[in-house]
């Protein structure tokens, strides 16, 4: 378990794009049953959590609807300030900022420890340490097998964004290789990492796809607000493109895509980009709705939000799944859409059957890199993963 709490402080500089993590590691401490930490949240802490959010505000890509977001705090926070509990806390500060900005990224989440203690307990895990971590979750690969029929079914967790996690893409993929076509199985599935996804694209058509491009807000540093930003409504455009993979696993193959309404940013990016790109047929539900990148800044010791930075643009559509989610080609149940996709590949399902459970959107592995990657941060940025 030390491991999991030390990663608190390993990856600050880098960007969470497509889900909410800190929310992982929420559950996974209350699911601990000790006593909770969180006992020692004081009414100080939601003081300043709430000060600097709406310093750190200056940070949203949609810099228009921030006048109104601001409003909203302001007008509530002394019934947030009112709510003892933690949990009680973030949920009214989040349904506020939902409300008001309709952005599913932009959230505040609860540190399972405070960033102070687990500072103090020393240097942050080496990459090696972290790459056994995500080794032990299998970077994201939930499984890999054949079905009958030679179909090919691959159930990816999250999207791991440790460099390692290409590797064991390729992995997956090269034990399906020679099924007639492929399942791929997100409908438990909240987001993630650059690194496995860009790495399964690769595999899915002949030559690298172009995913979506990224539209990155300009933020000069403001003077007078360390944690601020001053924007000018300008964009940099980033354009992001999968993998190069030497031998493609389903380059041309039928892919079926399985959704459900957990399936949530990176998950929906790759069935957004397959759809469009006319490569793959979505089957399931339609997904949460969470397409901007963020990254996750603190807001003291105890509170972190992730805060939406880019807008993701796909070049074939122009467009995004942003508030409406990723529709499917086929739209039925998330507990039927297995069995629908193999009968569109000609497969008696009654043997293959797979159950899905529900994803929390913004979720991510049980406990990874993933999972603790941006929920520390210092204002650091680098380039987004989605």
């Amino acid at each position: 378990m030390k491991l999991r709490h030390v990663m608190t402080a390993a990856l600050g500089a880098l960007v969470l794009s497509c889900q909410g993590p800190a929310a992982v590691l929420a559950q996974e401490s209350a699911a601990n049953g000790a006593a909770s930490p969180h006992a020692a949240i004081t009414e100080a802490h939601r003081v300043r959590a709430l000060d600097t959010l709406d310093r750190r505000l200056a940070h949203y890509v949609m810099h228009e609807r921030t006048p109104a977001i601001r409003a909203r705090l302001a007008e509530r926070r002394a019934d947030y300030i009112a709510l003892t509990d933690p949990e009680a806390f973030r949920q009214a500060v989040n349904a506020d900022l939902l409300a008001v900005s309709g952005d599913r990224h932009l959230q505040v989440w609860i540190e399972p420890r405070s960033r102070d203690e687990v500072i103090a307990q020393g240097p942050p895990p080496t990459m090696e340490q972290m790459s056994a971590e995500e080794a032990r979750n299998g970077f994201g690969v939930r499984e890999a097998k054949v079905l009958d029929g030679g179909v090919g079914y691959l159930d990816l967790a999250w999207f791991s964004g440790h460099p390692d996690a290409g590797a064991a893409i390729d992995a997956a993929m090269a034990k399906l290789a020679g099924s007639r076509a492929l399942i791929l199985d997100l409908r438990n599935n909240g987001g993630g990492g650059e690194a496995a996804l860009k790495r399964l694209m690769g595999h899915l058509a002949p030559a690298p796809m172009r995913l979506e491009d990224i539209r990155m807000r300009r933020c000069a540093p403001d003077p007078a607000d360390p944690e601020g930003c001053i924007q000018d409504g300008s964009r940099d455009v980033m354009e992001r493109h999968a993998d190069a993979v030497a031998a493609p696993a389903f380059a041309t193959h039928p892919v079926y895509v399985l959704t459900s309404s957990g399936s949530f940013s990176a998950a929906e990016a790759v069935a957004y980009a397959l759809q469009a790109s006319g490569r793959a047929t979505v089957v399931g539900e339609v997904t949460g709705g969470g397409a901007n990148p963020s990254i996750a800044m603190d807001l003291g010791p105890w509170f972190t939000v992730i805060m939406p930075i880019g807008e993701a643009r796909h070049p074939a559509t122009g467009s995004n799944w942003e508030g409406v989610g990723v529709r499917p080609d086929v739209a039925v149940p998330a507990d039927e859409a297995l069995d629908e996709a193999l009968r569109r590949i000609g497969q008696e399902p009654r043997r293959n059957r797979i159950v899905a459970s529900r994803s929390v959107p913004g979720g991510g592995p049980p406990s990874s890199t993933v999972a603790t990657r941006a929920s520390r941060s210092d204002l650091r940025e680098a380039s987004p993963n989605p």
